[in-house]
């Protein structure tokens, strides 16, 4: 009895990122269904995009000259894109969160709340436009010269605080909460509870930390071997910048994947 306490008390201390690590590692049919989820979802969308690349040129030359009208049917065609993209978000996100949530407890799957899932995805969209807006409104009563500057001053928390408001409400509502509370909450967590998934974030900004350095100074070794060989320079520069973003990419998206699952337990804490 004692070592079972011991080691229970271990698992709840041990950090949320690594215990959620763990987790996925040990669930690998559960953390593939994930990883088949966000395959598919990037697929739905390149799809979507062929498709509008292919409608597009008839839309645009059944009109000669713009009026109002083709202004109308462009923003009403941007919308249709958006919100089926959203859709497809929703979809495969919702579907994701069911083998989330499966890490902890049993689950019975069912698709009867994704049309609220979707709902939730569309506020949440509305409400962090609406931001984007009045940043732009702010960015356009600023010198020229300061606006690049003044825009990665507000990139960098509205990203960071977007990512963690949409996690978060996102668990809570697959936890069974309302849209109305999943929102709420969301971001009152987002604000007023940061210690609670303070690890996940501080694991983005070390692993993009780490990652600047590591290219940084592959960048330089390159610049250092190909100095004296102008062609050795072409190709091995070619090699590593295929190299960085393939890497780039890989280390992100396990970090976001885990985060998915340390999001979700914070979730539950937050309760």
């Amino acid at each position: 009895m004692k070592q079972k306490i011991t080691a229970a008390k271990f698992v709840k201390t041990e950090p949320l990122f690594l215990r959620s690590f763990n987790l996925a590692k040990s669930n690998p049919s559960k953390t593939g269904l994930m990883i088949l989820f966000d395959a598919l979802f990037l697929i739905s969308i390149f799809a979507l995009n062929r498709l509008v690349q292919y409608i597009s040129p008839f839309l645009i030359g059944s009109f000669v000259a713009p009026t109002l009208a083709t202004g109308i049917l462009f923003i009403i065609f941007s919308l249709i894109y958006y919100l089926t993209a959203l859709f497809a978000y929703s979809f495969f996100k919702y579907s994701l969160l069911d083998s989330v949530k499966s890490l902890f407890e049993n689950t019975d799957f069912s698709f009867k709340r994704l049309a609220q899932f979707y709902s939730l995805n569309i506020i949440i969209a509305g409400i962090f436009f609406a931001v984007m807006l009045a940043a732009n409104l702010i960015l356009s009563g600023i010198q020229p010269a300061y606006v690049p500057y003044i825009f990665i001053i507000l990139a960098i928390p509205y990203l960071l605080f977007l990512y963690v408001i949409v996690n978060i409400s996102h668990s809570l509502f697959y936890q069974g909460a309302s849209i109305k509370e999943s929102v709420k909450k969301g971001f009152a967590v987002t604000f007023t509870k940061m210690r609670i998934y303070r690890e996940t974030v501080l694991v983005m900004i070390i692993l993009a930390l780490f990652l600047w350095l590591l290219f940084l100074g592959s960048g330089y070794l390159v610049r250092f071997i190909g100095s004296k060989n102008y062609n050795l320079y072409l190709n091995l520069y070619s090699y590593f910048k295929q190299a960085s973003i393939i890497a780039f990419d890989l280390v992100l998206y396990a970090a976001i994947l885990v985060n998915r699952i340390s999001f979700y337990d914070a979730a539950r804490e937050s309760k």
